[in-house]
């Protein structure tokens, strides 16, 4: 598990203190080591997971949390209210590699200010960062403002209530990325039971692969919504 790092020198109050909340250590490094080259920017901590981000977000002011979606056992869209419940003047910048438009209105109505691909230039990441510290709201070029805005005024669904509750103890493990002989361990039943029950979730979700169930989950907030 990585270990919370906060900054032991006071920010400068012409900077915008940033935190970054990715549970993939390389990805993380990579881009606290970019963002510490921006003369306005000041890295004040790191989490990998949700827990690391709320025991940051209790001792350490922040102006702008970058938060991933995919996080493990809690989505990005649900750690998103948290923070803003702990420390409502920390603004959330939502990261992600994917660019679906349901996904980024539900991190949008979490109170995200923004939403920003992993795939964009550290430039324009930087100025995702600037955007959002003034409470400006801050999308990719790739992305249309106008469905966006469709998707806000939409009601989203609850996927989830279809599931039976083994189900959603089958479902938590596959995004984890369990195995189905894993979940057959760790559930104590038969693999051919975990095929099955992969199957009918699959069918009640709509889904097609991994990656849609991961983006599921990312978008609906987790089974605990």
């Amino acid at each position: 598990m990585v270990s919370v790092v906060a900054s032991v020198v006071e920010a400068s109050t012409n900077k915008v203190r940033v935190a970054l909340v990715d549970d993939h250590p390389l990805f993380r490094e990579g881009l606290a080591v970019a963002l510490t080259r921006g003369a306005d920017l000041d890295l004040v901590g790191e989490a990998g997971n949700a827990e690391e981000a709320r025991e940051l977000a209790r001792s350490t002011q922040i102006d702008v949390a970058i938060v991933d979606i995919l996080m493990p056992s809690v989505s990005g869209i649900s750690l998103t209210s948290e923070l803003y419940e702990i420390q409502p003047s920390c603004k959330v910048l939502g990261l992600s590699a994917i660019d679906e438009p349901g996904l980024i209105a539900d991190m949008l109505r979490a109170r995200a200010c923004g939403y920003a691909l992993k795939t964009q230039p550290v430039a324009e990441i930087i100025e995702a960062i600037a955007s959002t510290a003034k409470g400006t709201r801050y999308l990719p070029p790739s992305v249309s403002a106008t469905r966006i805005d469709q998707e806000l005024a939409g009601t989203p669904a609850r996927p989830f209530e279809r599931l039976t509750r083994r189900e959603r103890e089958v479902f938590e493990l596959i995004i984890r990325g369990h195995s189905n002989d894993e979940i057959a361990v760790r559930l104590f039943i038969a693999r051919r039971t975990v095929e099955t029950h992969r199957q009918r979730i699959m069918n009640k979700l709509s889904a097609h692969s991994l990656a849609e169930m991961q983006r599921i989950a990312a978008r609906h907030g987790g089974l605990g919504q």
